[in-house]
């Protein structure tokens, strides 16, 4: 049986038909605004992460993420408490699990993108290990990092934190040396940290 082949008129209607919609089309598309456009196709809004914008106030769409130090673990800074300025996350690391805690009253910029702050690592035991952290947002991957963690000591107590030009100071209270961990620590001390190259901070001898 012969295969019927279609009439040569309705061939040549097929692509006048299709010339006719994309022509209307066309005139359809440039009769509207770019906001009307926009009202009909809206672009969907990324959330941005709301810790970040209150404590550096800058808009990322990833949370605050800190390595804690001495672990392959990482946190997310996901809580905020805005009377004691503590942001806080947890971690977990197999059998060790614990918190990060930054005050960001100590908070201090040393750069465009570069924050430095005391941040404070607990897990079950009864240890709470102090760092002062330098803080990079990387404007490549729009995340706010932890680059450094310089250690200050375990269940110290932050009095004071000072940046001049070239240096970060930092004034703590330790446990002397007859005094027992669970006391409170008593013995005043300042670490100076230098500010090199690219923020980097150098611990003054």
């Amino acid at each position: 049986m012969k295969k019927r082949r279609l009439p040569i008129p309705l061939i040549l209607l097929i692509p006048i038909v299709m010339l006719v919609i994309v022509s209307i089309a066309g005139v359809y598309r440039f009769s509207l605004s770019d906001e009307e456009i926009m009202a009909k196709f809206p672009s969907q809004q990324k959330t941005m992460d709301p810790v970040v914008k209150l404590v550096f106030g800058i808009d990322s769409p990833n949370p605050w993420t800190i390595e804690v130090p001495e672990t392959k673990a990482f946190s997310f800074i996901d809580q905020y408490d805005a009377e004691t300025k503590l942001a806080s996350g947890r971690y977990d690391s197999g059998a060790e699990r614990g918190r990060v805690i930054v005050d960001t009253q100590w908070l201090k910029q040393l750069s465009d993108n570069d924050y430095a702050s005391v941040m404070a690592v607990s897990n079950q035991g009864s240890g709470v290990f102090y760092y002062l952290a330098r803080f990079y947002f990387d404007p490549a991957v729009k995340r706010m990092v932890v680059k450094q963690a310089e250690f200050l000591g375990d269940r110290v107590a932050i009095s004071g934190v000072e940046l001049s030009e070239s240096t970060l100071k930092v004034t703590l209270l330790i446990h002397g040396e007859n005094q027992a961990m669970s006391d409170k620590p008593n013995k005043e001390e300042t670490r100076t940290f230098t500010i090199g190259r690219a923020s980097t901070l150098h611990q003054a001898e």
